[in-house]
C-alpha cells in the first residue's frame, strides 16, 4: 500500500508539460517608422535547441540576432520551462512586409510558428518634443497642439440601410504621453442602431495621421446599422487627457542645479462630427425578405421524418454569415393545416467583426401533428440583400415529407386518421375509438335528491356549503392581494426613501479603494453609487437604465439639465476608465468629489 500510495504522489509530480502540446508563438510591432528599429521575437513553451527562419527580405535589415533565453520556473511543484529567440531588424523603405514562420527544433522534432505582417510607415520630419525641449525657468511646459488629436473613425462613409459600419473613437499622440482621460463625451449615434463591440486588452500602435506618425490608442468601438435613409450626421466626441510633461526648475546663481520633474497638463480635445450618406435598398423587394443585409446562407432540418400522431419534433431553421443578423426577422415557414405549433425558440450565436455581425441565428419550431397521414411540409424561402453584389439574393431550403402513423388511446385504442394528404386540405375521416356510449337504464329513486330519498341536498348544510366556501376563499385572496400590493408599494417607497443613504455608503467603499489606490474598484464604486441611486430614486429597474432612459427621467423629475450633463460625465468617465491608462489620484479625487456633489443636488431636485 505504501509503494503504491508512493508511486502515484511521484505520478502528480511529474512535469505536466511534457504532455502539453509545443506552441511558437511570433510577435512584432504592428508598425513601425522608416529608420526605425524592431524585434521579432520567437517564443516556445518548452526548452527548444534550434531555429531557421530566412530573414533576408528586401525593405528590411537585419542587424543581430538570434539572442536567446530560456526560463524555468516550478509553481506547485511542477517545474516548466520556456525558450525565446529575439532578432533586431532595421525597416528601410516604407511598405507592408512579411515575416515568414520560423521552424524550431524540440527534443529533435520540428514545430512551425505563425506568419507575421509588418507595415513600415515613412518617416516623420523631426518635430519638437516636449520631453526633451525643455525651456529653462518655466513653471509648466505646454503641449503642442499639433501633439494630441481625438479622431471617430468610420469604416465607410456610403452604406445601404442596414449595412454594417464600424466606428472607433481614437486617441493620437505624439512626444507627450498620456497618463488618463476624463470627462469624456461619447458621440451620439441617432439614426443608427448600435452594438457595442469588445476591444479586449489593447495598447497603443503606431498609426499614420494627417502625414505623421502619431500613438493611436482606441478607447471605444462600436458597430452600426443605418436604421433610416439620407445623410445621417454623427456628433463630435469630447474628452479632457491628462498628459505628462517634463518641466524644468532652475534656482540661478552661482551653484545652479537645475532638475527636471514631470507634470500633468490637462488638455481638452474634441473629434470632427461626421457624416454617412445612407442609400434606401432597392426597389422589388423579395415577398420573402426579411431585413437581411450582408451575406447569408439558410439550412432547415426536422429530428424526423416519421412520428406517431401527437408526439411532438422539432423543425429547425439556421441562418448563418455576416451581416445584420442579430435584427433578421425570424422565418415562418408552412405547416399543415391541422399541425399545432408553438411559438418559436431563437438562439443567437454571434460575435461582432470589423465586417458586422459573423455567427449564426437558430430558429427551432416545436410542432405536434393531430392525425395520421403523409403530410409535406414545403420549401422555405429566404432572401436578402447582398451588398457585394448589389442585389437582392432568395435562398431556398428542401421540402421534407413526413408520415404520422396512428397514435394509441388512452385505452389502448388508435387515434388518428388513415388518408394521404400530402400537404393538401383534405376533408379528413376521424376514426374515433368508442364515440357512442350504451344509456344505462336508472332508478328514479335512487337518484339523489328525488322526493323519495331522505338525504335531501336542496337547504342542507353541504348545500350552503358549496355556496360559502367559494366566496371565503375569493375574500381571503383578495386581503392577501391588497395586502402584497401594500407591501410592494411600501418596498419602493422604502427604496426611494433609503436611496441617498445606500448611495452614500458606496461613495464610503470608493473612498476607501481611493484611499488603497485601487482604480478598479473605486470606478465600480463610484458607477454603482450614481446608477444605483437614480434607481432606487425613480423606481427604475437596473436593466431599464439607459443613458437616455435616465436622462428623460431626470429630467421628468425636476432636475436642471446642467446637473443631467454632470451626471452623464461622471457616468461616461467611470465607463472611460476601464480603456483608459490609469489614473492618477488627483483625478480620481476629483470625480470623487463631483459624484458627492452630484447625489447631494440631485437630492434637493428631485420631485
Amino acid at each position: 500500500m505504501r509503494k503504491l500510495i508512493l508511486l502515484l504522489t511521484l505520478l502528480l509530480t511529474l512535469n505536466l508539460d511534457a504532455f502539453a502540446d509545443v506552441t511558437v508563438k511570433a510577435s512584432a510591432p504592428s508598425a513601425v517608422a522608416a529608420g526605425d528599429r524592431f524585434q521579432v521575437e520567437f517564443s516556445v513553451n518548452d526548452k527548444a535547441t534550434d531555429i531557421r527562419v530566412d530573414l533576408s527580405i528586401d525593405g528590411l535589415e537585419l542587424l543581430y540576432g538570434p539572442a536567446t533565453g530560456t526560463r524555468m520556473q516550478i509553481i506547485n511543484g511542477v517545474q516548466s520551462v520556456s525558450s525565446s529567440f529575439t532578432y533586431t531588424l532595421r525597416a528601410l523603405t516604407e511598405g507592408t512586409y512579411t515575416i515568414p514562420a520560423a521552424k524550431v527544433t524540440v527534443d529533435g522534432k520540428a514545430y512551425t510558428s505563425n506568419t507575421l505582417t509588418v507595415k513600415v510607415l515613412p518617416a516623420d520630419e523631426q518635430v519638437p518634443d516636449n520631453r526633451t525641449n525643455r525651456q529653462q525657468g518655466n513653471d509648466r511646459q505646454k503641449v503642442n497642439a499639433d501633439d494630441i488629436h481625438l479622431d471617430l473613425s468610420l469604416s465607410k462613409t456610403n452604406a445601404y440601410e442596414g449595412e454594417a459600419i464600424v466606428a472607433t473613437l481614437k486617441l493620437y499622440f505624439r512626444n507627450t504621453p498620456i497618463h488618463s482621460i476624463t470627462d469624456a463625451k461619447l458621440p451620439e449615434f441617432d439614426g443608427f442602431t448600435v452594438q457595442d463591440m469588445d476591444l479586449g486588452d489593447v495598447e497603443a500602435s503606431l498609426e499614420r495621421y494627417k502625414g505623421a506618425n502619431y500613438q493611436m490608442y482606441p478607447i471605444k468601438q462600436w458597430l452600426l446599422f443605418p436604421s433610416r435613409t439620407g445623410e445621417i450626421s454623427i456628433s463630435a466626441a469630447q474628452l479632457t487627457a491628462i498628459a505628462q510633461v517634463v518641466t524644468r526648475s532652475s534656482t540661478g546663481g552661482w551653484f545652479d542645479f537645475p532638475m527636471d520633474y514631470t507634470s500633468n497638463v490637462e488638455v481638452p480635445i474634441s473629434s470632427q462630427a461626421k457624416k454617412v450618406k445612407v442609400t434606401a435598398l432597392p426597389s422589388g423587394k423579395p415577398a420573402s425578405y426579411s431585413n437581411g443585409v450582408g451575406e447569408f446562407k439558410i439550412d432547415a432540418e426536422l429530428t424526423s421524418d416519421k412520428v406517431k400522431a401527437n408526439d411532438a419534433l422539432i423543425y429547425r431553421v439556421t441562418i448563418e454569415g455576416l451581416g445584420n443578423l442579430k435584427y433578421i426577422n425570424d422565418p415562418e415557414p408552412e405547416f399543415p393545416s391541422d399541425f399545432e405549433v408553438y411559438d418559436p425558440k431563437v438562439d443567437l450565436n454571434a460575435r461582432t467583426t470589423a465586417q458586422g455581425m459573423s455567427g449564426k441565428k437558430v430558429v427551432e419550431y416545436t410542432i405536434i401533428p393531430r392525425h395520421a397521414g403523409t403530410f409535406e411540409i414545403p420549401a422555405l424561402e429566404f432572401s436578402y440583400f447582398d451588398v457585394k453584389a448589389g442585389q437582392y439574393k432568395t435562398l431556398t431550403t428542401k421540402s421534407f415529407a413526413l408520415e404520422v402513423e396512428k397514435g394509441i388511446g388512452e385505452n389502448g385504442d388508435t387515434q388518428g386518421s388513415v388518408s394521404n394528404f400530402s400537404g393538401t386540405n383534405q376533408e379528413r375521416l376521424k376514426v374515433l375509438g368508442s364515440d357512442i356510449r350504451y344509456i344505462h337504464n336508472v332508478d328514479a329513486e335512487s337518484v339523489v335528491g328525488s322526493p323519495k330519498d331522505p338525504r335531501q341536498f336542496f337547504g342542507t348544510f353541504r348545500y350552503w356549503l358549496f355556496y360559502i366556501v367559494p366566496v371565503l376563499i375569493l375574500a381571503v385572496l383578495a386581503i392577501v392581494y391588497r395586502r402584497q400590493l401594500k407591501l410592494n408599494a411600501n418596498a419602493d417607497l422604502r427604496h426611494r426613501r433609503k436611496a441617498n443613504k445606500v448611495a452614500n455608503k458606496r461613495l464610503k467603499d470608493a473612498a476607501a479603494a481611493l484611499k488603497a489606490k485601487n482604480q478598479n474598484n473605486f470606478y465600480e464604486a463610484i458607477h454603482k453609487a450614481m446608477f444605483g441611486y437614480v434607481s432606487d430614486k425613480l423606481s427604475i429597474k437596473l436593466s431599464e437604465l439607459t443613458n437616455d432612459n435616465v436622462k428623460e427621467q431626470l429630467a421628468q423629475s425636476g432636475v436642471s439639465p446642467e446637473l443631467i450633463a454632470d451626471y452623464e460625465n461622471i457616468i461616461s468617465t467611470c465607463e472611460f476608465a476601464r480603456y483608459a491608462p490609469a489614473s492618477d489620484a488627483q483625478a480620481m479625487d476629483s470625480l470623487y468629489k463631483k459624484a458627492s456633489d452630484c447625489l447631494n443636488k440631485l437630492e434637493s431636485q428631485i420631485k
